[in-house]
């Protein structure tokens, strides 16, 4: 079960929603900060479009997660707007999220790379939030194992499930939170070398998918699936597949758009 960090009145604020909300802050500041180094007039600007990604990505997260879930929320419709149940499907985030970015930088005159750049940053910290948050409700919980003498330290713990049943089990929360972290630092790195640019954010999030689609084989937590396989390992192989169409035709646009500089240059 998530446990209860702050209890004021009516309002409850359990693990999973502080560790999510801690991330979204981290965010917000990585892109605020960038956002002073490259487009200081327009920074607030760049703050709006990720408030309004960040509202879109609420929308759509709880959205496919009502949608794989159907079947139960057929019968309850009215547990659909009760997000204190908890249920969201970050893939979801992601449909929504980045037109709504993209829309978002257009109207407000953003740069829509310059400002991925940036969401490049502020990603992986959401990431390793996400995780934490799930070490303490138990969701994303690993596969119990016999005991934990049978194996290293660092790959197993006593960790509750998603209805606080504490067990030995791979811990592939901390796995997560690893995952995050190497990302961030791949990031940093791009961002401080300057490489990539414009594509990073399609880089990381390719990345993502696929160290997330490795970690679904060591979940033991319920998932509806899709084509015999977990429904979040489909998402997530296909937003490796979408990264990389996406990263790849980015980066021959820019490497053709230089060849032409260098051609005229030439002339």
């Amino acid at each position: 079960m998530d446990p209860v960090v702050i209890e004021l009145g009516p309002l409850t604020l359990r693990a999973y929603n502080a560790w999510l909300l801690g991330g979204m802050f981290v965010g917000l500041a990585l892109i605020g900060w960038r956002a002073r180094r490259t487009d200081a007039g327009r920074a607030a600007r760049w703050l709006d479009v990720a408030l309004v990604a960040l509202v879109a990505a609420g929308i759509g997260a709880r959205g496919l997660h009502v949608a794989l879930n159907w079947d139960c929320f057929a019968a309850s419709p009215g547990q659909i707007a009760r997000l204190s149940l908890g249920g969201m499907a970050w893939h979801g985030a992601l449909l929504t999220g980045l037109p709504a970015a993209l829309i978002a930088a257009r109207l407000r005159g953003v740069p829509f790379r310059a400002w991925a750049d940036a969401a490049a940053l502020a990603w992986p910290p959401g990431l390793i939030a996400a995780w934490a948050g799930c070490r303490s409700a138990g969701c994303g919980a690993g596969y119990e194992v016999a005991t934990l003498a049978d194996w290293p330290g660092w790959l197993v713990a006593e960790l509750p499930d998603a209805y606080g049943f504490v067990a030995p089990r791979l811990d592939v929360q901390a796995a997560g939170m690893l995952l995050g972290a190497a990302l961030w630092a791949l990031a940093a790195l791009l961002t401080w070398r300057g490489w990539l640019p414009g594509i990073r954010l399609w880089f990381v999030l390719g990345l993502s998918g696929l160290g997330l689609a490795l970690l679904g084989f060591l979940r033991a937590d319920y998932a509806p699936t899709l084509l015999d396989r977990r429904a979040d390992q489909v998402f997530d192989l296909a937003l490796l597949l979408v990264c990389t169409v996406i990263g790849g035709a980015l980066w021959l646009h820019d490497r053709g758009e230089k060849s032409s500089l260098k051609a005229g240059d030439a002339v």
